[in-house]
């Protein structure tokens, strides 16, 4: 049993790691922490299939405990397609060996591929930036924080220089926004910041799921006074790492995280554990359509996408061939075809009737569903206030098309399941020619909750006002009663324009983005916006949102300036 014999070879490391950390004799190199280099081949073999990213990365985080080798070596693998002259390790001091609230040193390391070179002079430096602070430490020894990962380093990057840095258990946010400020100098360009993290640590998986939810959602939020209130070791095994990367990337890269994988010891072991630790991998580049990653094994990831008509001016705008080509472009170049849940906005027609008022949307089948194909659109949300323009025929009629196409769709408080995630479908407007509002009762909330604690939940819900992006009073309340009810994430759509990044409510429950805006409406820049949601969903049932920007479709489609429509609602 190979997962066996991983935990038994970390856990002696562990134990012996109990003893006086001891430097060897003048500037000698550290000695091999272990001595099965096999260990590590196995890992990295496990992640040769896996794509790194296109974008060069500025950080990655990644675990220490080799039980979970896999991980790992999947985030170093994930940034190998490009190289780096410095390496910063940020790591836990395990075993409180420093006197100092944070630890260094200017010595290599022999590894199981070969000896490491510490890059002496910016520890030099860093010490420098920060007095008093930092000391010089033979804790690296017996520290696994840093010498598990170091075999990765000499492999994927072995011209690299490495500067390792051990947080103390007792250091606080000064502290850490005073380590920041010494890093800041020594992160150059070429330089990737590892952060050696494991989270979640002994607790039942259901209990361990929750919190590691909660740190999901933090960290897509990019709320460091959020980040900083986690508790530590309930969330992470070092919060004031987690901080510190975080606040690093902004400051340095204006870098957001991905994360790519989110695991628990159990997925390693052959009998499920009554006290489980988490693993995450996370990367960090600068948003952008490059900033991408395959899917992690075990994992699926959707985009959600806001108000969606081919009808009235968008049609007009997409016949144009080598328009509509630009804007299937600039969509894929996001979602790589990977699958998309749209706001359908309006009634699927055989054929459009003339004179429908501006505020009544309908679209042609055939151009509606063949544009729905070539995005891989796998399903579609009428929970909105333009599903029912054309009355219960209308709606019949939408569904039918639909149906015949093998595109999913739901509406006012049904659920879509896909694989590990359930999306349910609410709007708190009616239809067009009504007048009827605040409309999600405590009914449809309920729908939100699952037996299934291994399913993640996402609402998409229809609610706001048009053009403004901020959540009113309602959509607090709203929220935070979807929360209550098991929702760990929701995704707004109607006002037209897109709201700024994701919330997390309470702590971390629940991720939040107020609104997606448009996403194929025929309304300019000068009124709206838009941007996808990306949704990764792992194995044990959580899940990780990111809000990716879009440009005007509208806008990228008319190659002549077109007049938006009468309202849009």
């Amino acid at each position: 049993m190979r997962w066996l014999a991983v935990l038994v070879a970390t856990l002696l490391a562990i134990g012996a790691a109990s003893a006086s950390p001891r430097c060897p004799p003048g500037d000698e190199n550290f000695p091999r922490f272990g001595n099965d280099p096999a260990l590590f081949r196995g890992a990295i073999d496990k992640v040769t299939g896996f794509e790194p990213t296109a974008q060069k990365l500025t950080g990655i985080v990644v675990p220490h405990h080799l039980l979970a080798d896999r991980l790992v070596a999947l985030g170093f693998r994930a940034a190998s397609a490009h190289s780096y002259r410095r390496i910063v390790i940020l790591s836990p001091d395990h075993f409180r060996r420093t006197a100092k609230m944070f630890a260094t040193s200017a010595r290599g390391y022999e590894t199981e591929f070969g000896p490491v070179e510490a890059d002496a002079e910016a520890v030099r430096q860093l010490r420098v930036n920060a007095p008093g602070l930092i000391e010089e430490s033979c804790l690296f020894d017996k520290e696994h924080g840093v010498r598990a990962l170091l075999p990765f380093v000499r492999h994927y990057f072995p011209g690299a220089k490495v500067v390792p840095v051990a947080m103390s258990v007792k250091s606080k946010r000064a502290d850490w926004d005073a380590l920041l400020a010494a890093l800041l100098p020594i992160v150059t360009d070429d330089t990737l910041v590892v952060e050696s993290t494991d989270f979640s640590h002994y607790l039942p998986q259901p209990v361990a799921r929750r919190f590691d939810q909660q740190t999901l959602n933090v960290l897509a939020s990019g709320n460091l006074d959020m980040i900083a209130a986690l508790r530590q070791p309930d969330h992470a095994d070092s919060v004031g790492a987690l901080y510190v990367q975080t606040a690093l990337q902004r400051r340095r890269f204006a870098a957001q995280p991905l994360v790519i994988a989110n695991e628990s010891s159990n997925t390693f072991a052959e009998r499920p554990m009554e006290e489980t630790t988490s693993y995450n991998v996370v990367l960090f580049g600068a948003a952008g359509p490059d900033f991408d990653s395959a899917a992690a094994p075990g994992s699926e990831v959707y985009y959600l996408a806001g108000d969606t008509n081919f009808g009235r001016a968008m049609k007009m705008a997409l016949l144009d061939p080598d328009a509509a080509e630009k804007v299937r472009q600039a969509i894929l170049a996001v979602t790589r075809g990977r699958p998309l849940i749209v706001n359908l906005e309006g009634v699927i027609l055989p054929n459009v009737p003339a004179g429908l008022d501006g505020l009544t949307l309908a679209m042609p089948e055939d151009v509606t569903l063949r544009w729905l194909k070539a995005l891989n659109v796998v399903a579609v949300s009428l929970a909105n206030n333009h599903a029912n323009d054309l009355g219960a025929s209308g709606l019949a009629e939408t569904a039918r098309a639909l149906d015949a196409a093998g595109i999913r769709h739901f509406g006012q408080g049904e659920t879509l399941s896909l694989p590990r995630l359930d999306v349910v479908g609410l709007t708190d407007l009616d239809s067009n020619g009504a007048v009827q509002t605040r409309l999600i009762s405590d009914d449809l909330l309920g729908r939100l909750a699952r037996p299934d604690p291994g399913k993640a939940v996402l609402a998409m819900v229809h609610w706001g006002r048009e053009y403004v992006a901020e959540p009113s009073p309602r959509e607090v309340g709203l929220a935070d009663s979807m929360r209550l009810a098991g929702a760990a994430a929701i995704v707004g759509g109607h006002p037209h324009v897109a709201s700024t990044g994701v919330a997390a409510l309470a702590g971390g429950d629940t991720a939040v983005v107020y609104s997606l805006g448009n996403f194929l409406f025929d309304q300019t820049a000068a009124k709206a916006s838009g941007q996808l949601v990306e949704v990764r969903v792992f194995p044990q049932g959580t899940l990780y949102l990111r809000a990716v920007p879009i440009p005007n479709l509208f806008d990228l489609a008319a190659r002549r300036q077109q007049p938006p429509a009468s309202s849009g609602r």
